[in-house]
This record gives C-alpha cells, sequence and structure tokens, in this order.
C-alpha cells in the first residue's frame, strides 16, 4: 500500500520533510512514522482510553483483570508498532488485537459472569506470550532479522493463531468491522447509563470516550490533522466576490463552486473569506466545514488519504472511497462543505489513468447533495465532467484595492522591522505615483503586492527604488517568507507534467511573453508559425493558468500572460536566443506586411492589424541594438512610426528611428541615406500632427535635402511632399505669404516633374488649391482642387479624393454658401471612411459641426461635438481638442446655456494654451475676451451671444 508522507510524526506537530524532500536516502523509520493512520492506529487510541475509563470504573464493571488485560494489549500494539520489518505480518497482528480489546469491552458491556473472568485471565496469559515473542523479534540485530525472517514470520502467524483462538473465544466473527463494534459498544453503554442513573457519573468517562471515537469525522488520529489556516487580515477588493461565492453555497443547485486564476492571484484568501462569511451567518456549522489542502497530493491515492485525514474518518483501506462516502451519507441532515483546496496538484501531477481516478473522486464527492463543494485551482479550467461548477475566475485586484492592500502591508512591514516611521513621514513615501506605476507594471496581482509591499517596508524603500529593481530583477525582487515567492509560485506550474511533455507549449509560453500585450488567436500564425497546433498549445498552458484567453472565439479572443509570468520569462535565460530573433523576425515582417498609406484600398485594414498587434509592436521595435541594427528592422521602425503618425502620434518611435538610421548610415549607400530621409519626414509628421510646428519644420527640410542628394539621383516626388507638408505647416503658423508661395510653387514644379505620373500631379495641384484657398483666392483654389479631385476618382484614391472635397467645403462655406459646403462635406466623410484615416474623417466632423451651427441646426452640432472631443483626445492634439471646445462654448451660447459655454471656453483656453505658436496665442486670447464677457453677465440672451467672437475658421 502506498505511504503518505505528511506534514508531521505520530509524535504530534514536529515538522517534517515534505513529499518532496524525501528520497530514498532518508531513513525509512523516519518516513513510516509519517504514515496516516488506518483504523487500526486509532483503535490503538480507543484502547489508551479505555484502560484509563475502566480503572475508574471498576464499581460498575466489576470483572478483575481487565484493567491489566488492556494495559498488556497496550504495550503488544506499541511492541508491534516497533517491529516494522516484517510489514504485513505485523500489521496484521496489530489490527487483531485491537479487535480483540474491543471485543471484550463489549462484551464485558453485556455480562459480568465468573465465566467471562476466567476467558479474561486467560486471554492476559496468552497476550504476555504474544509480547515476548514480539519483544524476542525487536531484540534481534539488524542482520538476524534479514536471515531468520521465515523463522519470524512464522512466530508472527503463530501469535495471530492464537489471538484468532480468543476471539473466536469472545465470540466474535474475524470479519467483524472496527467500526461496528465502536457502534455496539456505544449503544450497550447507553442502555447501562438509562438503566441506572446511580452509576452515571462513573459512566460519562466512558460513554464520552465512546463518543469522542464513534463521532462522525472526529476519530482519533496519530497524525495530527491540518488546521484551516485563518483568513489573512489584509483582504482587500473581493467582497462582492465572497459574497456571491457566499451565496452560491448556499443552494444546494449551485453548491459546486470552483475559483481558478494565475498563481498568486488570491484564490486561497478568497475561499478562507468565503468560509469565514458562511460560518458568520450560520449556513454551515463550524465542525462540519473541512479544508482539504491538496498541495501534496501528487497522486489519487494521497488524495484519498487526505480526504480520510482531515474528515478523521478512519478505515482500514485507502484504497476506496466507499468507507468515506458512506460516512458522509450517514448524517445527511447535515450538510457539510468542503474545501479542496490547490486542486491543481491531484488534478495535473499525474494525466491519465491516476487523474480519471482522481476525476472519480471528485465526482463522487459532488453526487452527495449534502455536500458543499469549494475548489481552488492554479489553472483556468474547472476539473472533471460531468459535474455542474459554478466557475470563477480570479481578476487582478482594481487599482484603488491594489493601493489599499500595498500601503496596508508595507505600513505594516515597516512597523514589524522596527523602522515604522511617523504617519506623514510615511503618507508622503507612500503617496506618489511610482505606486500606480509599479503596481500597473506588476499586473496588481495580489501576492505580488504584498511581497513587494512587504520587501519594500522591511527597510522602508521608496518606490523609486522598488520600481527599479522591478524593472531590473522582475519577480525575483519578491522573495517568499510566511509564503512561497513569486518565482516558487509560476515554478510550480511550469514544472506540471502537461508542460514539460509539450515542447510546443513552452515555445509559445516563451513566445507569448515577449508580446506584454497578448495577441488574437488569428495573429498567433505570426508570432508562432512553426507550431503543430496552436490551440492544443494553448489549452495546455491554460489548464496550468501560466497564459489566459478573453472571451469570444478562438481566432478573435486575446491571448496573454500576466506582467508576473512575463517577468518570471523574461529573466534567467529562459526565452532563448533561437526565440528571441525569430519573434522579431516576426515582428519586422508583420508591420512591414501591413504598411501601406491611406490612398491604398488595404490602407484601413492594415491600420486594423497594426492597432491590434501595437503595444507589443513598439515593445519589439524599441529593442532594436542602435549599433548593429537589422536593415529590415529599421524599415519597420520607420513603418510604424508613420502608422502611428497617422493614428495616435508619438515622437518615441519616430525618433528612435532616426537615431538608428543616422548611425547606419556610411555616407555610401543610396539606401541607408533614404533611411535618414524618410525617417526625417516622419518625425516632422509627427511632430506637426502634435501641433509642435516649430520642431516639426526643421525635419521637414532635412528630409527635403536627403531626398534631393540621394546618391542614387533624387527623389523628387518624395521631396516634393515634404516640401507641401512644409508648407502646410507655415500655414499653421502664419508665415509671411509669399514666401508660403514660393514654398509651394517648388513643391508644386517637383511633385509634377514627370506628366505620366499623374498620381504625383494630382498631388501637387491639391497643394496648390489648398494653399490658394488659405489665400483666399476662392476661384483658383476650386479650379485646382476639382482637376486634383477628377484625378484621384480615376485612380481611386479615397483619402487623397476626400482631401479635396474637405478643402472644397471650406472654400464654399468661406464664401457663406454653408449649405452647399455642408452636403460636398458629407460626400467627404464618406470617402474618408472608405479610407479609415482617422485624422480626416475629424476635421471633416468638425467642419460639419461648424456649419450646421453657422445654419442654426445646434441640437444637430451638439451631437457631432461630443464624439469629436473624444476622438480628437485619444489622437492627442491639443489644437484640435481646443478647436472642437470652442465651437461647443459658443454652440452652447447660442443655445443660451450659460454655465455651458463657460466651462466650454475655460477648457478650449487650457488647451490653446499648450500650442506653442501664433495660432495658439491668438485662440487662447480670443476664448479669454469670450470668457470674460460671460461672467459680466448672470444669464445669457441673444445680444450677448451676438457679441462673442466666432470660433476661427469657421469654415
Amino acid at each position: 500500500m502506498t505511504r503518505y508522507f505528511g506534514r508531521y510524526s505520530r509524535g504530534g506537530a514536529s515538522k517534517s520533510k515534505s513529499t518532496t524532500e524525501l528520497r530514498l536516502g532518508d531513513n525509512l523509520s523516519d518516513a513510516n512514522k509519517q504514515v496516516i493512520p488506518d483504523s487500526s492506529s486509532y483503535t490503538i487510541e480507543t484502547v489508551r482510553q479505555l484502560a484509563d475509563t475502566v480503572k475508574s470504573a471498576a464499581s460498575i464493571i466489576p470483572v478483575p483483570g481487565l484493567s491489566t488485560v488492556l494495559t498488556v494489549a497496550i504495550k503488544v500494539l506499541e511492541a508491534c508498532e516497533e517491529a516494522t520489518v516484517i510489514e504485513e505480518n505485523v500489521k496484521g497482528l496489530h489490527q487483531r488485537v485491537c479487535k480483540l480489546m474491543l471485543a471484550v469491552v463489549h462484551t464485558v458491556s453485556k455480562e459480568t459472569s465468573q465465566e467471562l473472568q476466567g476467558r479474561i485471565t486467560s486471554l492476559q496469559s496468552v497476550l504476555e506470550s504474544i509480547l515476548a515473542d514480539v519483544d524476542k523479534i525487536k531484540q534481534q540485530k539488524q542482520w538476524l532479522l534479514v536471515f531468520f525472517h521465515g523463522l519470524n514470520k512464522e512466530r508472527v502467524d503463530k501469535c495471530v493463531g492464537r489471538l484468532n483462538a480468543a476471539l473466536e473465544d469472545f465470540q466474535v466473527v474475524g470479519q467483524l468491522r472496527v467500526e461496528d463494534l465502536l457502534d455496539k459498544i456505544n449503544t450497550l453503554l447507553g442502555k447501562i447509563k438509562a438503566d441506572s442513573s446511580t452509576t452515571a457519573a462513573q459512566l460519562d468517562r466512558i460513554e464520552d470516550t465512546m463518543n469522542r471515537i464513534s463521532q462522525p469525522h472526529n476519530a482519533p488520529s496519530a497524525v495530527l490533522r491540518q488546521d484551516m489556516p485563518p483568513p489573512h487580515h489584509i483582504f482587500c477588493g473581493r467582497d462582492g466576490l465572497v459574497k456571491d461565492t457566499a451565496s452560491l453555497l448556499t443552494i444546494t443547485d449551485t453548491s459546486r463552486v470552483c475559483i481558478t486564476g494565475v498563481g498568486g492571484m488570491g484564490k486561497t484568501s478568497v475561499a478562507l473569506a468565503v468560509i469565514e462569511s458562511v460560518m458568520k451567518k450560520g449556513i454551515f456549522q463550524k465542525e462540519y466545514i473541512f479544508w482539504i489542502p491538496c498541495v501534496e497530493a501528487k497522486t489519487s491515492d494521497l488524495l484519498r488519504r487526505i480526504l480520510y485525514s482531515q474528515l478523521r474518518i478512519p478505515a482500514e483501506s485507502y484504497d476506496s472511497l466507499d468507507r468515506l462516502e458512506e460516512e458522509l451519507k450517514v448524517n445527511s441532515k447535515q450538510r457539510r462543505l468542503l474545501l479542496l483546496d490547490n486542486f491543481e496538484t491531484p488534478w495535473l501531477s499525474n494525466p491519465g489513468q491516476d487523474q480519471a481516478n482522481v476525476r472519480d473522486i471528485l465526482v463522487r464527492l459532488a453526487n452527495l447533495p449534502h455536500v458543499a463543494l469549494l475548489v481552488t485551482m492554479t489553472s483556468g479550467f474547472a476539473p472533471g465532467i460531468g459535474i455542474r461548477w459554478e466557475h470563477r475566475p480570479l481578476l487582478p485586484l482594481d487599482p484603488a484595492a491594489a493601493r489599499v492592500a500595498f500601503e496596508s502591508k508595507y505600513r505594516e512591514a515597516a512597523s514589524n522591522s522596527g523602522r515604522e516611521l511617523a504617519g506623514p513621514d510615511l503618507d508622503g513615501l507612500l503617496n506618489r505615483p511610482e505606486l500606480d506605476e509599479l503596481l500597473t507594471s506588476i499586473g496588481h496581482i495580489p501576492l505580488a503586492i504584498t511581497l513587494a509591499a512587504a520587501n519594500g517596508g522591511d527597510l522602508t524603500t521608496s518606490l523609486g527604488d522598488l520600481l527599479r529593481d522591478w524593472k531590473k530583477a522582475g519577480t525575483a525582487m519578491m522573495p517568499g517568507e510566511e509564503r512561497l515567492s513569486m518565482d516558487e509560485t509560476i515554478g510550480l506550474s511550469m514544472e506540471r507534467p502537461v508542460v514539460k511533455s509539450n515542447d510546443d507549449a513552452r515555445t509559445l509560453l516563451a513566445i507569448l511573453s515577449m508580446l506584454p500585450a497578448g495577441t488574437t488567436g488569428a495573429n498567433l500564425d505570426w508570432w508562432a508559425p512553426n507550431l503543430k497546433s496552436l490551440p492544443t498549445a494553448v489549452r495546455c498552458l491554460r489548464t496550468v493558468a501560466l497564459i489566459e484567453q478573453g472571451s469570444g472565439p478562438f481566432e478573435t479572443s486575446r491571448i496573454f500572460l500576466r506582467p508576473t509570468i512575463q517577468s518570471y520569462m523574461s529573466h534567467e535565460g529562459r526565452i532563448s536566443a533561437e526565440i528571441r530573433e525569430q519573434v522579431h523576425d516576426a515582428c519586422y515582417k508583420f508591420v512591414l506586411g501591413h504598411k501601406s498609406i491611406p490612398d491604398d484600398r488595404k490602407f484601413k485594414d492594415d491600420l486594423k492589424a497594426l492597432g491590434g498587434e501595437e503595444i507589443n509592436l513598439q515593445g519589439l521595435l524599441m529593442e532594436i541594438p542602435i549599433d548593429a541594427p537589422r536593415t529590415d528592422a529599421i524599415d519597420a521602425l520607420i513603418a510604424f512610426g508613420f502608422y502611428q503618425a497617422w493614428t495616435k502620434p508619438s515622437t518615441v518611435v519616430a525618433s528612435r528611428a532616426l537615431d538608428i538610421a543616422r548611425v547606419k548610415h556610411d555616407g555610401r549607400l543610396d539606401a541607408a541615406a533614404r533611411r535618414i530621409a524618410e525617417a526625417h519626414h516622419c518625425l516632422g509628421r509627427t511632430l506637426h500632427r502634435l501641433d509642435r510646428y516649430d520642431e516639426a519644420c526643421p525635419h521637414f527640410e532635412e528630409a527635403r535635402r536627403w531626398f534631393e542628394n540621394l546618391p542614387g539621383g533624387a527623389d523628387l516626388h518624395c521631396a516634393g511632399e515634404c516640401s507641401m507638408e512644409l508648407s502646410d505647416t507655415w500655414m499653421y503658423m502664419q508665415k509671411p505669404k509669399v514666401e508660403i508661395a514660393s514654398l509651394v510653387q517648388k513643391a508644386m514644379t517637383d511633385l509634377s516633374h514627370d506628366k505620366t505620373e499623374r498620381y504625383h500631379v494630382a498631388r501637387g495641384l491639391f497643394r496648390t488649391g489648398d494653399f490658394l484657398w488659405w489665400s483666399q483666392n476662392q476661384v483658383k483654389a476650386l479650379e485646382s482642387l476639382s482637376a486634383a479631385k477628377a484625378i484621384f476618382e480615376e485612380l481611386d484614391c479615397p483619402a487623397s479624393a476626400a482631401e479635396c472635397l474637405f478643402s472644397m467645403a471650406r472654400t464654399h462655406a468661406s464664401e457663406g454658401n454653408y449649405l452647399k459646403a455642408l452636403l460636398i462635406a458629407r460626400d467627404a466623410l464618406a470617402k474618408a471612411r472608405e479610407s479609415g484615416e482617422a485624422r480626416m474623417i475629424f476635421d471633416i466632423l468638425n467642419c460639419m459641426a461648424t456649419y450646421l451651427i453657422l445654419r442654426g441646426s445646434h441640437e444637430e452640432a451638439l451631437v457631432i461635438i461630443p464624439q469629436l472631443l473624444t476622438s480628437w483626445q485619444a489622437l492627442g492634439s491639443p489644437l484640435c481638442v481646443g478647436q472642437s471646445l470652442e465651437l461647443l462654448a459658443y454652440n452652447c451660447a447660442a443655445m443660451m446655456d450659460l454655465p455651458g459655454a463657460r466651462a466650454a471656453y475655460t477648457r478650449a483656453q487650457a488647451q490653446f494654451a499648450k500650442i506653442g505658436s501664433t495660432q495658439g496665442r491668438e485662440d487662447t486670447t480670443r476664448c479669454s475676451r469670450n470668457l470674460t464677457s460671460l461672467e459680466r453677465v448672470a444669464e445669457m440672451d441673444p445680444n450677448i451671444f451676438s457679441r462673442l467672437e466666432k470660433p476661427v475658421p469657421m469654415y
């Protein structure tokens, strides 16, 4: 029979080696002491207690020698326990002595005849002879025990034979179970007590002994049952889940609850809080709530043994759950609650037949209607088939709860270390923005929060230092003391057979750990093209909660790792150089495979694809070494910079691209020079879209210069585009018209140098028409814009066609023809949406809202403007946000909404103040004057509205 190496020795609560620590070289006697007791172990405690009670009840059961017999029996049992070399024979002898002693008490409880006294005297003689034989075996040297094994076996067999005769003498059938004897003894003693009230006090001790032995879940044990740990005193952000789970356990139909999640998410903490809640509410009585620690139950056999031990149910064999199931059915009126904690150990340690055995145990427990199950698992799935689970995946704490948990633990650790700071000093230390950054970087995971706060509080480490330690060392900065460290917690999942036996799963884990935002099932083909079965690998990693999967179908759901696991994988060389190179290759190919411009029909889909992987792509691209970059890496970096300029401009990637392109340039290669030109162009456009016009101009100028002087010949089309964007920037900066006109003329010349390139010719016409509109030469502007639009529509270029229509609408609006402007703007909006160029869509909507206001359609405008505000804020343009707020303020004033107008003007003024150009200063001043006018009045009226300055431009 397989032995269970538990936490305690038979002697009590002294610590012992865990399962993983026991090796073949360990002392066998130490291991044997850790066996979970079988029914005979329970019964030796019964005999000991009976010996004491019989001595005090001699007047009630006047049988001379009874106490002596029990004392000798105990000595025999103890001798048997020590003579474990001939294990099976001695075990049989041990069990028969136990049964015999119970039979004696059972018989004595019914009769006290002279004949019985004789049988007891005879029994004493038998026991003394057996004790002598067992002592002889014990006294032999180790080598004698081996050589005389047969002789000793025969000696024990004779002892068993003598005991069999004694059992027959007391009319006990050999197969009679210990449990039945206990029940009968308890019943007979109860009758004696009822018949004689004078002996009640003396019988109480005997009856109490029998009750303690025969009560459900209260049998004596040679191994101390592990007590349920108390709820954690720092427990934040889970009240709703605790209440929900307790409610589920209340109802029989929903009383199978499984809490799953990544290691360190606080599953056990939640479960213990639920236990405390149901006890306080009286849903379950305390004596019928059982904690089943499964962390060391690596086989189904060990799981059964732990169940028997924790529920204190005696059994002659642990090969079956029958005895436990029978016991749980006896008192069916009392509801029980079993918390199977860390159930991933038995469930995942031995895939195959043993897992089927574990499933059978779980199903049998779940089939008991009065037994509620609360299971915690480091997994993504609830266990078992055929069980109706209420599955509750555990998510990270919300930011507010995470902050409370960190602060509480930090203060406690500081106090316990004797380094407690004065209240204001500690408040100042904790109330810093670095705390939010730290909590976000560790994913708001409870164990990570606790360990980081404890380590920081011990030395009153600053949050900045903790954050630096996290970025440098990752989960290694979170050692455990009372709990497992973060690395150990993750390592347990990594060591599960389901992971260790699956090469694809380990490869996928390494790949996903390099993607901080995770990815979709569909995009996994980009990142992991060489795996045999992606869904199988995903399921394998989800089984051990190393990765998580969002809702929805596999193709569209997001598959990701928590930050703690990403950090764990990124240290100690856990990701091979081969996989790193493969992931970077995939990144460059992904970006370049989705490289397009707004006039390409695939541009809209490319934006969506890049947007879905933006965080991953940026993270990987920023890892490109500045001193030895690959050429495809630079190309991808520049292409991604342009993508961000069209979506949400950021100088981080564009600046990095320029730095690397400059290093790679050796003064000879045309390709290297072109990359420098493109990088300057990308950074110039990014700065322009962030309304940083003064900073954008030098980059447009440099880009134009590089394109004009490429070693292999000038690229005048690209140089002309840079000139056009520079002229657009100068218009925002309100440079002299003559300077802008000269620049536009040069750009037009460059773009149109090859008349057969109609697309570039049309781009020159559009930019010229846009400048003419700005110069208020409306007639020529419309001619140039109309000619460009016709070419773009013929070439099927939706973005450029939308730009032409947009400029045409503004041209009509500047002449006061708002209805026509509105109709053309709607055509422009349709084209822009075909392209997917977000900034163009928002520009057009902004103008449409303006035209609606000018036509008096204030309610319609009020529908558009709030949507615009959200969109511009997402793009990060202070100018556009300010213009929308000013438009909202003006519309509120037109609708006689004085408070709304004041609030919007105040916010618009703040946005314009962020822009360092002449236009920004003028816009700020205009809003300030209007705000001053509105603050002087108590209520709005048409006369006050008519004196307000209109937003610029109103076309």
